[in-house]
């Protein structure tokens, strides 16, 4: 079943073929069962998935797409990721004195690296799994969705010209990807917003002119022949802005002249992804309340609950 929808990488499909109902109802058949036959038990995610479906992009406040118990997890995650980018190995970064292990790019800081696992009993994943989050990804991907990474960027200014993320691409991680993006301080201009090209997603009204640019980093003048700037949306907000994105539409992370941008991310993918899943879990969160957050979570850690068949790598 992957090679079969592997060469469709970074591509958004124009419309449903073979190998997308291959990728959703063999390679994902019971978790797209599940999706089909549950009802939605939050009055409005059927709204936010519809807007998802249609523009490929929501933006709002976090409160819009988190339960009660993630508006918790948020703020707790919050109080201790800005904590974190406080901290004097993290200024000591941003001031250039010094280059940290978990330091992937010249322009950012992960400050929550998963290479060790994340323990059961953090915040962020308790924000990451929570049944309304997860309700929304669920009735856009059409399948149960795995949680397929965390992470927390630092980004800051540099003299370099845009590199890597920072210029417009897709990405690879599923044939269907929602990423989700949390502001926990204002992001304006200088500061980076996130950018994206709204019916760029698969099956969007904009996906086959969007696939006529094939490279995989495209830069802002190259952009504008297919997609002049009018048709970006600048993600700007206060803190607390969430973006929810699929982000195999064309999209480019910010690059801040001044200031920095921190926010919280994840990636949720179906069962079978292309790119390799990187999430662990240490320990058994027995917090877990429904099925489908133990299906978002399998099989990063072992549940009785979780089905156990394997289909993939990343795929319970």
């Amino acid at each position: 079943m992957t090679r079969l929808t592997r060469r469709f990488q970074r591509r958004a499909l124009i419309r449903p073929n073979l190998p997308y109902y291959v990728w959703r109802f063999v390679g994902n058949g019971a978790r797209t069962f599940r999706a089909l036959t549950t009802s939605a038990s939050f009055s409005d995610t059927p709204a936010v998935a519809r807007e998802l479906l249609d523009q490929g992009i929501v933006v709002g406040p976090s409160d819009r797409f988190l339960s009660d118990q993630g508006r918790v997890a948020l703020a707790s995650s919050a109080r201790k990721m800005l904590d974190r980018s406080r901290g004097e190995d993290i200024q000591a970064i941003l001031a250039g004195t010094s280059s940290p292990d978990d330091r992937k790019k010249d322009f950012l800081v992960n400050l929550f690296p998963s290479q060790g696992g994340t323990h059961s009993s953090s915040p962020l994943l308790k924000l990451a799994l929570d049944r309304k989050l997860l309700e929304i990804v669920s009735l856009y991907l059409g399948v149960w969705p795995c949680l397929h990474s965390i992470a927390v960027w630092l980004n800051y200014a540099t003299e370099d010209p845009p590199e890597a993320s920072q210029l417009w691409h897709r990405d690879p991680e599923d044939l269907k990807v929602i990423k989700v993006f949390i502001y926990l301080a204002d992001v304006d201009e200088q500061h980076g917003p996130f950018t994206y090209i709204p019916k760029t997603h698969p099956f969007g009204a904009q996906a086959v002119r969007a696939d006529a640019c094939r490279t995989k980093r495209v830069d802002d003048a190259r952009m504008h022949r297919f997609f002049p700037p009018t048709q970006w949306r600048v993600c700007t907000g206060p803190a607390n802005t969430m973006i929810l994105a699929d982000t195999v539409g064309f999209h480019r992370g910010g690059k801040p002249t001044s200031g920095t941008r921190l926010l919280i991310t994840f990636t949720y993918t179906s069962a079978t992804p292309f790119v390799a899943r990187p999430l662990g879990v240490k320990g058994h969160p027995a917090w877990l309340s429904s099925a489908i957050q133990r299906y978002a979570i399998a099989p990063a850690v072992r549940s009785d609950h979780a089905p156990t068949h394997k289909s993939s790598p990343g795929s319970p």
